[in-house]
C-alpha cells in the first residue's frame, strides 16, 4: 500500500480528501475522537478540488465525503469563501444555504468577515446573508429588502437599495436611500441626518466632521462613537489609540475615564497609564493589581 497524500485546492490548500494508489477518501484532520473515513468513487483523471469539503469529477460532485445526489458538476464552483454551488443548489460552509433560485444567484462581496465566511448574495426573489459567527447554518433572507436588483453593498456595515438603509440587516429608520453615503468610523449621512450605524444624531448636518478614531464634531457638540461626550470642540483635542481628551478629562470612544487626568499618558498599541493605573481602552488596572472598567 502507498502512501496517503493530501489533496490540495487550486490555491494550494489541503482539503480533507487523501489519495493513496488510485482511490480518494475523504479524511479530514480529526478535530474529536471520532475518526471520519468515507472513500468516494471518482475519476482520478477529471478530478477537481474545490475545497476543504467539496471535489468533484466530470460526472459527480461530493461535499464531505458524501455522494451529492442529483446535482450535476457541470457550473459547480466555488463563488466565494462563504458560497459554493451552481444552477441548482447553493451551499454555505456549514449546509444547503436554501436559496429560492439558485439559477439566478450571485455573489455580492468577497465572502470573508472578520471572523470566517460571511456576505451578502441574491437571486431573482430575494437578498441573502450568512455568517459564520451565528446559528443559523443557511443564508437568511432579508425580507425587507422588495427588489433585489437594487440591493447595494456599501462599506462599515452599512447596505441599501432603492427605499432602504440597512446596518448589518437592520434597517436605519429615517435614511434616505437616494442621498446615502457612508463617511468613516461608523459615520453615515444623507441629505437632512448625520447616522452613527443604525442610530440618528442630533446634530447639525451641513457642519458635521469627522475627526478619526470614531471622534466627529459639528461645531458645537463633540461625539465619540456616535454617543454626544460632555465637552466642546473648544476643548476637546484628539490623542491617539483611540484615546482623546479635553482641559478635565480623558476619552476612550464614548466613555469618560476615571484616570489621573495630570499624569496620563499614551504609550502604544492601544496601551495608557497614569500615576496609578495601567489603561487599555476601558480597561483599568490599578498598578497594585485591582482592575475596574
Amino acid at each position: 500500500m502507498g502512501y496517503a497524500r493530501i489533496l490540495k485546492d487550486s490555491s494550494g490548500k489541503p482539503s480533507g480528501y487523501r489519495e493513496c494508489d488510485g482511490e480518494v477518501a475523504f479524511m479530514p484532520e480529526q478535530q474529536s475522537y471520532e475518526n471520519i473515513f468515507r472513500r468516494v468513487k471518482i475519476d482520478i483523471d477529471t478530478m477537481e478540488i474545490l475545497n476543504h469539503d467539496f471535489i468533484k469529477d466530470k460526472q459527480r460532485v461530493y461535499r464531505k465525503g458524501m455522494l451529492l445526489s442529483g446535482i450535476t458538476p457541470e457550473g459547480f464552483h466555488i463563488f466565494n469563501p462563504a458560497y459554493i454551488g451552481n444552477h441548482q443548489v447553493i451551499y454555505t460552509p456549514y449546509g444547503n444555504a436554501k436559496i429560492a433560485r439558485p439559477e439566478t444567484f450571485e455573489t455580492l462581496d468577497n465572502g470573508i468577515g472578520v471572523h470566517g465566511p460571511e456576505g451578502y448574495g441574491r437571486d431573482a426573489e430575494f437578498v441573502y446573508f450568512f455568517t459564520y459567527s451565528t446559528e443559523p447554518r443557511h443564508a437568511v433572507r432579508l425580507k425587507t429588502c422588495k427588489n433585489p436588483a437594487a440591493f447595494t453593498v456599501l462599506s462599515d456595515g452599512y447596505t441599501k437599495d432603492d427605499d432602504r438603509v440597512y446596518f448589518w440587516q437592520v434597517t436605519v429608520k429615517r435614511a434616505i436611500s437616494q442621498s446615502f453615503a457612508v463617511l468613516s468610523d461608523g459615520y453615515a449621512r444623507d441629505d437632512k441626518h448625520i447616522f452613527w450605524r443604525d442610530q440618528l444624531l442630533k446634530t447639525n448636518v451641513q457642519n458635521f466632521l469627522i475627526l478619526g478614531d470614531g471622534y466627529a464634531s459639528d461645531g458645537v457638540r463633540i461625539f465619540g462613537r456616535g454617543k454626544q461626550l460632555d465637552t466642546t470642540p473648544e476643548a476637546f483635542t484628539l490623542l491617539s489609540d483611540g484615546y482623546a481628551c479635553d482641559d478635565k478629562q480623558i476619552f476612550w470612544g464614548d466613555r469618560s475615564l476615571n484616570v489621573d487626568y495630570a499624569s496620563f499618558e499614551v504609550l502604544e498599541d492601544g496601551h495608557a497609564e497614569d500615576r496609578y493605573h495601567h489603561i487599555h481602552g476601558t480597561t483599568i488596572k490599578k498598578k497594585s493589581g485591582e482592575i475596574r472598567v
